[in-house]
């Protein structure tokens, strides 16, 4: 019995660490794409929540919101409500400095972006000498930032593709301890317990002394 405990401990505390992947890319023509800009959640803990992402143009790039044939003469950047997933417009706000950015902030309401949505957008681009996504895999490759609810952080940047692609695959890594009253403390907590309840029951003398020490080690 004690072995069975320990052996399930282990396996709660490795289910529990969960790693994060997010993907990133531009596909198409900014001036003509209505999803051109995407983020996806791909895989990540039940609970997980994305919180922010931080796009930095690369180079001489920048975006191009001046409403100056650009897509749809646009001032900010346009959600795309027929290829994201899982969100809402009202559940992104995009904030930014002046008509030609480097920087694009996104946020994300409490508890929208979680694993299994995407995001897409039209931000049109400029400076890089096209408008295909291809570019923005170009000095260095766009900088994607990701902010994850539990405080985690990823930062990683966009690789050219295809001629009209640019991606990248953000991988975080778990928690190295999970959070104070997660589901996996009650649950080792409960195998503690009853692993000192068997170590109770054991008909030698040392199972007092074992439960002691297991129970004043929660």
């Amino acid at each position: 019995m004690m072995r069975t405990c320990w052996i399930l401990i282990s396996l709660l505390f490795a289910a529990d660490l969960h790693g994060t992947t997010i993907s990133g890319f531009a596909a198409g023509f900014a001036n003509d794409t209505p999803g051109f800009w995407g983020i996806e959640f791909q895989s990540g803990a039940p609970a997980e929540r994305i919180t922010s992402v931080v796009l930095k143009m690369p180079g001489p790039g920048f975006f191009d919101f001046d409403g100056v044939d650009n897509y749809q003469n646009q001032t900010a950047p346009i959600f795309d409500a027929g290829s994201s997933l899982g969100l809402s417009a009202d559940q992104v706000f995009f904030s930014f400095t002046g008509e030609h950015p480097k920087v694009l902030r996104i946020r994300f309401a409490p508890d929208a972006f979680a694993p299994g949505d995407r995001l897409q957008f039209a931000a049109d681009i400029d400076g890089l000498g096209s408008k295909v996504g291809g570019a923005l895999g170009g000095y260095g490759g766009v900088r994607m930032t990701v902010a994850l609810s539990d405080g985690r952080t990823g930062v990683a940047n966009f690789r050219t593709d295809t001629e009209v692609a640019s991606r990248v695959t953000l991988d975080i890594a778990p928690s190295a301890v999970p959070e104070a009253g997660s589901t996996f403390w009650l649950l080792l907590r409960g195998g503690l317990i009853l692993c000192a309840l068997d170590a109770l029951l054991r008909p030698n003398g040392g199972g007092a002394r074992i439960a002691q020490r297991l129970i004043t080690g929660i």
